[in-house]
Formats: structure tokens, sequence, C-alpha cells
């Protein structure tokens, strides 16, 4: 990595293209991507920079564009679960479909990578535990239904026959939101 390409400026990162001039590239708490100001929003730029994207083991963010990163702003996480769907497949096994917002591609929730992060904000492991999912409202509100209490302040997710149990802010010891 060539020290004057990755730059941070207070709370903002920012990259620096080859003539100099700062790119500003952020991921808002809502999974939208800005240029700037501008939003991003054509669907292969997006898909292009989730494959380009990296998390650092110092939680920051990163796009890896020919042999450099560049760093990118992110309020929360770049993966928002939009909706989520309960399939049970021909051998009874029961699974959560996780779909995205920006992608295309739809992803097994793995359920004991399950969490309650700040503001009680459901979030889980995604692309082989390499990145935090927000769940949004909406997918929040759909997998709720099969949330089941334990005790008086410990819930778990019930698929079929199992219980997984979601850990609690208190639980965490370095595999929450950066996995650090």
């Amino acid at each position: 990595m060539n020290d004057n390409t990755v730059h941070t400026t207070g709370a903002r990162a920012h990259a620096t293209a080859p003539n100099g001039e700062d790119i500003p590239i952020l991921v808002d708490r809502e999974g939208d991507w800005f240029y700037g100001d501008r939003p991003i929003f054509r669907k292969e730029i997006l898909e292009t920079f989730y494959q380009c994207l990296r998390l650092l083991q110092d939680g920051r963010y990163v796009l890896e564009w020919q042999g450099r990163l560049y760093p990118i702003d992110v309020a929360d996480t770049p993966f928002v679960i939009t909706r989520v769907d309960r399939v049970t497949n021909g051998s009874e096994k029961t699974y959560i479909r996780l779909t995205f917002k920006h992608l295309a591609e739809t992803e097994i929730l793995e359920p004991e990578t399950l969490w309650v992060g700040p503001e009680n904000v459901l979030y889980c492991r995604v692309r082989q535990g390499r990145f935090p999912a927000r769940f949004s409202r909406p997918a929040y509100y759909q997998v709720a239904q099969w949330i089941e209490p334990l005790d008086d302040t410990r819930f778990a997710l019930r698929l079929g026959q199992r219980l997984y149990p979601i850990a609690q802010p208190q639980d965490l010891t370095g595999g929450g939101l950066n996995g650090s």
C-alpha cells in the first residue's frame, strides 16, 4: 500500500486519486453510498464496490482496487438487510434467507452470529463472517416473529426445533460490529 494513497481527516476518510484529488466516498447509516454529496445508485458500480470492499483489522473500510486501498467513510455498515425469508428445504431443515440493499445476491443467515448492537439494533455476520450486517427495521420485524424469550433479558431465534441465543452487548468479546 502506498502511504500517499490512504488518508484520514477527522471523522471523514477519503481517498486520493492519482492526480492528487480527494475522492470522498461514504456509506450512510441506511446503507446508501455517496460520492461527496451525490448518491451512487448505478447497480453495476455498487456491485463493483461490494466486490472490492475490505474491512481492516482496525475497523476501517476500504475499497481495494488495482493493488491500492482507498478508504471509505462508513456510518455503520455497508451491508443492510432489507428482507428475510424463512425457507424449509425438502429435508425439513429450516433456514433464513437474507436480502440486502443494493445487492441482487442473497445469503443464508448464520444464526450463531446474531447480536444486539447499539440502540437495540439487530446485527449478524455475512460473507463468510467477514462483515457485519444490520437488519433494517422492516427486516427486523420480519425476523422478530421467530424470536422468543429465553428468560427476562435474553432472547433466541427459533429455527425448527433449535434455538440460537442472540448475543447481548455484554456478551460480545471481539465478535461484534467490526469483528476485532
